[in-house]
């Protein structure tokens, strides 16, 4: 690709990124968010393009970082654009996306808008880790393309797109705590323009059990 067609190819994915996919055209919203022993994360403003010196993204939809989520770009060559994107000028972009939580793991969706170059939809996939040191992957084998527009993008031809996965980790016996879900860009100039992270979480069985209990003795009381 010529310096021309560079210069070309970043005017376009500036120009073009606030209006076209600014956040999510199409977000596949969980029935659950909001929901108790739901959390939401969410990534629009990207601070950081290198995830090895200048550390994670926080989520934008949060004040004040807790750290319970976190997001990093590993691929090499990545700049922060003027619209806070991540963009893989140099190389494909490798986002790892983790979270931590205060009860076991049961559903997880998240949800990723990219332009230019497309995204490895294939190659998405989810880690966990148990409260116990137990862990596991669990491969994104389907997925929903909520919104896609092929574009020129000044030299190349890409697309706008958003793409949802959804994991269910209800059969797995371990009490999940972290959770990391991994995607990566098929090739250079990929922007990653947002991402949206929900997870539902349930009660150990004997947190349920007190909660059981406590509710009886709620009961009795109102008797009286």
């Amino acid at each position: 690709m010529s310096s021309k067609q560079v210069v070309m190819m970043l005017c376009s994915l500036v120009a073009c990124a606030g209006t076209a996919i600014a956040g999510f055209t199409v977000e596949d919203v969980p029935t659950w968010r909001g929901d108790a022993g739901s959390v939401y994360y969410n990534w629009e403003d990207f601070t950081s393009a290198d995830g090895y010196v200048n550390g994670p993204n926080f989520p934008t939809n949060e004040a004040f970082p807790s750290g319970n989520a976190m997001l990093f770009n590993f691929g090499e060559g990545a700049i922060i654009s003027g619209d806070n994107n991540i963009y893989g000028f140099g190389g494909p972009l490798n986002i790892h996306t983790y979270a931590y939580t205060q009860a076991d793991a049961d559903q997880v969706v998240i949800n990723i808008s990219v332009a230019g170059s497309e995204m490895l939809y294939d190659a998405v996939g989810l880690f966990w880790v148990g409260a116990d040191g137990a862990e596991g992957y669990m491969p994104g084998m389907n997925y929903s393309m909520n919104y896609h527009e092929v574009a020129d993008f000044g030299g190349f031809t890409g697309a706008y797109a958003n793409v949802s996965y959804a994991f269910d980790l209800s059969s797995i016996g371990a009490d999940i705590r972290e959770i990391g879900v991994m995607f990566q860009g098929s090739a250079a100039h990929m922007s990653l323009d947002a991402v949206s992270l929900d997870i539902l979480t349930v009660p150990a069985p004997g947190a349920l059990a007190l909660l059981g209990v406590a509710a009886l003795g709620c009961r009795g009381r109102r008797r009286d």
